[in-house]
């Protein structure tokens, strides 16, 4: 029986392989979910269409999220970074770099 990864997490696939990868990406993006984590690692597609993903109200739910709680998203990642950096995280600030 195939293990089913947590919500955009990929990285938890029971097999960790192209094919598994470019299915997983495929069904999310199908699904208008164009963020995808991958580990550590944030995947964006580009739907090629408006969708309701950066208001002021989609920005608030993600300043402090719990790991997991959310879908991934791109103002998570900003989150995680910020609160890092700060040292909110426990072990002192630390010092980010976020390649796009």
């Amino acid at each position: 029986k195939e293990r089913r990864p947590p919500p955009g997490d990929l990285a938890s696939l029971s097999e960790l392989d192209e094919a598994s990868l470019l299915a997983g990406l495929r069904e999310r993006f199908q699904q208008q979910e164009v963020y995808t984590d991958i580990g550590d690692i944030l995947v964006a597609m580009n739907p090629f269409q408006p969708l309701p993903l950066y208001g002021k109200e989609v920005s608030e739910r993600y300043r402090h999220p719990q790991t997991g709680t959310l879908p991934p998203h791109i103002f998570a990642v900003a989150s995680r970074a910020y609160h890092s950096m700060l040292g909110h995280r426990g072990g002192g600030p630390r010092s980010q770099c976020i390649v796009i």
